[in-house]
């Protein structure tokens, strides 16, 4: 005999054969038992259990199939495009923080004395010792100082407070920068920390550094570095574009003098600011990327540090820059001398019949 806990499986297994695991509401009970009786007759299943198992399904609906849950990810909602005449779209009050010195022409050539623009993300990057740290907090500085309203913070991974105050001795200029050290808080989620600070109520922000940020996620949280470059990447151009905010992102280089770090962030970002030295030891500041000052992209602008302050050369800036403008305008002279001369050289060479015909035309 088979046992009543092995009967209701059978009877549980000829619903899913036969009718995918439920009870059709269209037939009855005396019919089914017919059909089951003609498939499983040697199961030995009376009609009282047989009715008793479809009181039960028809209760709680349990199928007699093995539900199979996925774990992949659903498939996100496609958004729907809203496409909208520029003419007719609703743009933020862009503000552009100025320095006072002549760096801010570099930032951008919307304005006659440029300025660096609220709404921007831009990647700093340089040799080691050749002072990004120290040009950004500058820029930072004085940035405070021409507009006191401007609510500004230096965001540090990798200084400790001991360290900061032995950096501050040698650049006092940045006594009046707010600033957040991670380093007091890797023992906790300090990510929360990072993303409060980042939607918080600030102007200007510099972070330094990109790279050890997403070291310190990696190691002390354990995430994926994909994951931790996304995450801040995604910030980053989060606080600029959504919230209207200046970004400065710290970003280190290679030995031979190339861009560490994500594809995504170097496409992403309004622009990159490029620090090096020239061939006989001089510092200068190039953008090889600018979004709001493409004109003056690969222009170098020198620079010494006097004191732990950042000394623009304007001099040597206004004379390369006035050189330039020259060249320029004396290569467009030649070019307008060539098109003249082909074209007078031309008319002189055509044929008598081309002649005639454009004096018949006429």
């Amino acid at each position: 005999m088979t046992n009543a806990g092995k009967k209701e499986i059978i009877v549980r297994k000829f619903f899913a054969r036969n009718h995918s695991g439920s009870v059709p509401a269209n037939k009855t009970v005396q019919q089914l038992y017919s059909q089951f009786m003609a498939t499983d007759a040697g199961a030995d299943v009376s009609y009282g259990l047989f009715n008793g198992v479809v009181k039960k399904m028809r209760a709680d609906k349990i199928p007699t199939k093995a539900t199979v849950v996925s774990l992949e990810p659903a498939e996100p909602k496609t958004p729907k495009a809203e496409v909208i005449e520029i003419g007719k779209m609703k743009f933020p009050n862009f503000r552009a923080w100025k320095t006072g010195g002549i760096i801010d022409r570099l930032f951008s050539d919307h304005t006659a004395d440029g300025g660096i623009f609220s709404g921007t993300a831009n990647i700093v990057i340089g040799e080691s010792g050749v002072g990004k740290s120290t040009v950004t907090l500058d820029i930072l500085s004085k940035s405070k100082k021409e507009q006191p309203d401007a609510k500004i913070l230096y965001i540090s991974s990798e200084m400790t407070r001991n360290d900061l105050y032995f950096y501050f001795q040698k650049t006092p200029i940045i006594a009046n920068v707010p600033t957040l050290l991670v380093m007091d808080y890797v023992s906790g989620r300090f990510d929360q920390v990072l993303e409060e600070t980042m939607n918080g109520d600030y102007d200007v922000i510099l972070i330094d550094s990109h790279q050890d940020i997403i070291v310190k996620l990696a190691d002390i949280l354990g995430w994926k570095s994909t994951k931790a470059q996304t995450w801040l990447t995604n910030l980053i151009i989060d606080a600029a574009d959504r919230h209207g905010k200046t970004i400065f992102a710290i970003q280190h280089m290679t030995k031979g003098g190339q861009y560490v770090g994500s594809t995504y962030l170097k496409h992403a970002t309004t622009s990159m600011m490029e620090i090096k030295f020239d061939d006989a030891g001089r510092r200068y500041v190039e953008f090889s990327k600018n979004r709001r000052g493409g004109s003056l992209v690969n222009k170098r602008l020198y620079y010494s540090l006097e004191a732990g302050e950042v000394v623009w050369d304007e001099q040597a800036w206004t004379q390369e820059h006035e050189a330039s403008k020259l060249a320029s305008a004396e290569k467009q002279r030649k070019q307008e001398l060539e098109a003249r001369f082909n074209d007078l050289f031309l008319s002189v060479n055509r044929p008598a019949d081309e002649k005639n015909t454009d004096v018949v035309g006429q």
